[in-house]
């Protein structure tokens, strides 16, 4: 078992404590006689690598897995009254942690919605400066008003093929971060076409699911390319984003 320096202290003695569980005796009993534990002779190969090195073979990998692409990706993000208090906090948060995980190598742009569309930061390679503003732009997101969720999705989408005329080799992206509940603007059917048209993967970021519509909704725009659907209540946004951004570390 392997836990990186990042993780935190309470994920790291929960993985201390299972792998005590592993070889209590009745563990290792029962798997015995499941057919493990047959070669106890065995000596596994010494890796040659600490901590560090794991983490800087991933970085190899990943970088090779996508031959080297840049990815052009905007931030689409749910201000409207629905998500006060808690969600907009917590969409802030995961922004603003996420940021230092993204390389500089990639281009970056944040748009944020309610009745209307605004483009906060257009879409620019995310050098010290740009990550400056991207940070300042999300600390200013305050929520009130509709929810045009679509209307926000295709503003970025058009500002994701603008740059890719400027970058064409890139890998764009889109993010959703919202309760998924879009009462304003263009429907979800029409959105998807789009979408799908594009061929864009957008992955969304939700807020408040309870496995109503809002949340189905969610799903069928992340379904349309292949994305995935991230439940903010339940999953480490962090994590996910710095593993989609080819983890920067």
């Amino acid at each position: 078992m392997y836990t990186f320096d990042y993780v935190s202290a309470d994920k790291q003695e929960a993985a201390k404590q299972f792998v005590e569980f592993l070889k209590s005796d009745k563990m290792q009993k029962l798997a015995t006689d499941k057919g493990f534990n047959l070669h106890d002779d065995y000596k596994s190969q010494e890796p040659g690598l600490d901590g560090a090195g794991w983490i800087s073979a991933q970085k190899i990998w990943k970088a090779s897995k996508d031959g080297g692409r840049p990815i052009i990706a905007v931030f689409v993000s749910d201000i409207s009254g629905s998500m006060d208090g808690l969600p907009i906090n917590s969409l802030k948060e995961s922004l603003t942690a996420s940021a230092k995980y993204i390389g500089s190598d990639n281009y970056i742009g944040l748009v944020s919605y309610n009745d209307s569309v605004y483009i906060n930061l257009p879409i620019e390679q995310f050098d010290a400066t740009h990550r400056a503003y991207f940070q300042g732009a999300v600390k200013q997101l305050t929520a009130s008003g509709g929810t045009a969720t679509y209307d926000a999705v295709l503003v970025g989408l058009k500002m994701i093929e603008d740059k890719m005329e400027e970058v064409p080799d890139a890998k764009p992206m889109l993010f959703v971060l919202s309760d998924g509940d879009a009462n304003r603007g263009v429907n979800l059917s029409r959105t998807t076409k789009i979408v799908g048209g594009l061929d864009v993967p957008v992955y969304t970021i939700g807020y408040n699911l309870t496995g109503g519509s809002a949340e189905e909704q969610l799903k069928t725009l992340s379904s349309v390319n292949e994305a995935a659907l991230i439940n903010a209540g339940s999953d480490d946004i962090v994590n996910q984003l710095r593993n989609l951004f080819n983890v920067q570390l």
